[in-house]
């Protein structure tokens, strides 16, 4: 059988654009699980869930048409009704989980950046249904087209489609209900991105007003709207991702109903970006970290940074130079957490919103250099906000509403997770070893003196 030259694209491309879509969520997912220590956290959780479900979708895309029966006539097709039926299952469970999570992700940071929620408050009163509403859905869909013979071969995967094609009613053996489960599918999927869309529009007003606040009282609107419009940036890719992925998809799904044919164009397009979200999840993820390297680094050539951006915080080929004085890897990577305080109850977030590069200090005249708590990381617990003053106390600073602002909003522009001033309470460890030696010095000092006038020491030396 001969296969035309659109067959035989459709049946490669999406294996080569679901494999890099494997791969983004595969770094991604040992990223959180190897280096992004505890998983306890909250923006963890949901990012092990949106790195899994996305390698479901990816694994599938990479199949292709191998689970299709070959009479469907399609390029490298050679599975059975049950292999079809499996991709199926897998394509609806895995496609639809992953925009939900996305939208879980958006909502934990609405809530840390907008509504300054703590993280135990979200672990225990929102968590739950951030896992639990995409799993659900997804699995309850993905089950309910098993019953209806729903999963058979839709053009280059197997999906939700009418058996034999272009049948109608009682004329199809399989799949009679496949138009209304589509709908209901799109109509999940653009939920969520709409959902998405207006969450990172709230937080990019959050981070306007405050700017235009703080620029009237500094009288510095250029620097101050310049974060304003790292988090429209950061936030526009993100979603531009969701829309990217899915845009192509429906046009093509709505092209098809409307005319009852296929347009070629508009398929090879789908192939090629509806199995990249994983892809372009990775690129958005991974975008805050060659930042900080290339702030950190501005001499490195461009490869060299994408080098340094592909590795952990704390790996040693991301020590392109030394630490400075605040304890900064060359993209303001993680401090060591020996030297944080036990107290630590930071909202560790993604990197999907941060921009990279420092920003402003707290606002508040306390005589001291404080540097904000740069994190892309929302600081979510008010243990956090407490700053040492001139005198050694501590005041809580989370009783201000500027600096609960100023510092949930670094949580949106920054990509390091915490970079601790020289002023701050965390001793800095050059300073701790060169302490700890002139105490042993002392000490050793002080015990030659005793041993000098000490009466035994005497008899023994005239001895």
């Amino acid at each position: 059988m001969s296969f035309s030259p659109t067959q035989k694209t459709l049946a490669i491309l999406p294996k080569c654009t679901g494999f890099l879509s494997l791969l983004g969520s595969m770094f991604i997912f040992q990223d959180v699980v190897i280096h992004k220590r505890p998983i306890n956290r909250v923006y963890y959780r949901i990012m092990l869930g949106l790195s899994c479900s996305d390698m479901i979708a990816s694994t599938v895309n990479i199949f292709s048409t191998w689970p299709i029966p070959p009479d469907s006539g399609n390029f490298l097709a050679s599975g059975t009704t049950a292999t079809c039926t499996a991709q199926g299952f897998f394509n609806e469970l895995g496609n639809l989980a992953t925009p939900l999570y996305n939208t879980s992700l958006c909502l934990y940071y609405v809530l840390v950046i907008r509504q300054a929620w703590s993280e135990d408050r979200i672990r225990a009163r929102v968590e739950p249904y951030m896992h639990a509403v995409p799993i659900l859905i997804a699995l309850t869909i993905a089950i309910l087209g098993l019953p209806f013979t729903l999963y058979n071969n839709s053009g280059w995967l197997c999906w939700i489609a009418k058996y034999p094609k272009g049948c109608s009613g009682s004329d199809c053996t399989r799949g009679v209900h496949a138009d209304i489960f589509r709908w209901v599918h799109y109509a999940i999927i653009w939920s969520a991105i709409i959902s998405v869309t207006v969450g990172m529009y709230l937080i990019y007003l959050k981070v306007k007003s405050f700017d235009r606040r703080e620029a009237q009282e500094n009288n510095d609107e250029v620097a101050r709207m310049e974060r304003s419009r790292k988090v429209a940036i950061q936030s526009a890719l993100f979603v531009g991702a969701l829309y990217l992925t899915w845009s192509f998809t429906t046009v093509t799904r709505i092209y098809q109903v409307t005319t009852g044919n296929n347009s070629t164009t508009l398929l090879v397009l789908m192939a090629i970006f509806f199995p990249l979200q994983g892809f372009f999840n990775f690129l958005v993820y991974c975008r805050p970290r060659y930042l900080r390297c290339k702030s950190r680094n501005p001499t490195f050539s461009t490869r060299k940074l994408l080098w340094l951006a592909l590795h952990p915080e704390d790996h040693p080929k991301s020590r392109g130079q030394a630490a400075t004085r605040e304890r900064q890897t060359p993209y303001g990577g993680r401090e060591d957490n020996n030297h944080r305080g036990g107290s630590d109850r930071r909202s560790v977030t993604s990197s999907y919103y941060s921009v990279g590069n420092n920003f402003p200090k707290y606002p508040h005249d306390t005589g001291d250099d404080y540097t904000a708590i740069n994190t892309v990381k929302a600081v979510a617990d008010e243990n956090d906000y407490r700053l040492p003053d001139r005198e050694g106390k501590s005041y809580n600073a989370s009783d201000t509403s500027d600096v609960e602002d100023e510092t949930r909003i670094n949580s949106v522009t920054e990509g390091t997770k915490v970079e601790v001033d020289r002023n701050s309470d965390s001793p800095d460890p050059d300073e701790e070893d060169q302490r700890l030696n002139t105490v042993k010095e002392e000490s050793s000092v002080q015990q030659l003196e005793n041993s000098a006038v000490d009466p035994k020491n005497e008899d023994e030396v005239k001895a």
